[in-house]
């Protein structure tokens, strides 16, 4: 049997068509924005977030501080300051220890003559010569360290003095130490005249 053709219905399947192609666009273009939407609302941190956090935490494996740390800044008081100042010990002058003598004991002598070393020639304010090899040493005493050695002939300025350090009490002998500059400005501490000998280390030139 022939099937019968019915005006119009191929218009109407064509209509359909297209309808349903028009709601399919339609929720596929709902579904884009919903996506947009929920990106919009929880966004991915960016790049340059991620470099800021990385600058500004410190790992706590290193000990030293970020470079964009910077150490806080204390300003004592008046009172802390003049407390650690008292609280700070002050440097003693002692001489070396000698297994065979007693511990020497600086003196700062207002008399030479009051020093059991030989008679001093010296004051200060005198221009002086070296007579023998003479060490040049940082301070009054055997424990001081020796800056260089001086040959004979050196000239220097006295510039302070005396300290009287004595070794041994039977009888009792000791060096008479001088501050002394020399002609390159260079300043320190040389013996006037060794222990149990008649002669002398410096002598004046004037």
């Amino acid at each position: 049997m022939k099937s019968r053709y019915v005006p119009g219905y191929d218009l109407f399947k064509l209509v359909v068509a297209i309808i349903l192609t028009i709601i399919l666009i339609i929720l596929l273009l709902r579904e884009r924005d919903s996506r947009y939407a929920l990106l919009e609302v929880s966004p991915v941190p960016t790049v340059t977030q991620l470099a800021v956090l990385s600058t500004a935490t410190q790992s706590p494996l290193d000990p030293s501080p970020s470079p964009t740390q910077q150490p806080p800044t204390v300003t004592p008081t008046p009172e802390v300051a003049a407390t650690e100042v008292s609280a700070v010990p002050q440097p003693t002058v002692t001489e070396t220890v000698v297994a065979t003598e007693s511990t020497p004991a600086p003196v700062q002598a207002s008399n030479p003559d009051d020093c059991p070393a030989n008679p001093t020639r010296l004051q200060a304010g005198m221009n002086v010569k070296v007579l023998d090899w003479l060490n040049f040493r940082t301070g009054p005493g055997l424990n001081y360290e020796i800056q260089r050695t001086n040959r004979p002939g050196t000239e220097m300025e006295v510039i302070g003095g005396p300290v009287c350090t004595i070794r041994g009490d039977n009888p009792p002998t000791a060096y008479l130490w001088w501050n002394v500059r020399m002609e390159s400005g260079q300043e320190g501490w040389s013996a006037e005249a060794p222990l149990n000998f008649p002669n002398y280390f410096l002598e004046p030139t004037e």
